[in-house]
């Protein structure tokens, strides 16, 4: 997991990568959390390299957008991989989480 702050926009970004699993569920959690808290308007969360992406991991992004729009914030999606794009789809969450829009990218994710 990277947090970090994107110098184009003032967004900050979570990037996720690897398998994001039951067992990753409280770390997740969180670290989106603890992002949200050092933000001033919301999160961005990368999830291009996210390999394995469980169901139980979508109800940590909908625990993390309640919070997030009861602080008046939001949480958004740069990018899916494959795998967390159909989760979503499959659990019809992804329109919670598009950008302004309307438009999840599947696009590289920024060099480390």
């Amino acid at each position: 997991m990277r947090i970090y702050s994107d110098p184009h926009t003032d967004e900050t970004v979570v990037a996720l990568r690897g398998e994001i699993d039951y067992g990753c569920e409280e770390t997740l959690k969180t670290s989106l959390t603890g992002a949200l808290s050092c933000s001033d308007r919301g999160i961005t969360i990368d999830l291009s390299k996210v390999s394995f992406w469980a169901c139980s991991s979508v109800k940590v992004l909908l625990a993390v957008r309640e919070l997030a729009l009861q602080q008046g914030k939001t949480v958004s999606l740069l990018a899916t991989s494959p795998i967390a794009h159909r989760v979503l789809e499959l659990t019809d969450t992804l329109q919670l989480f598009t950008t302004s829009t309307g438009a999840v990218s599947r696009l590289p994710h920024p060099s480390v």
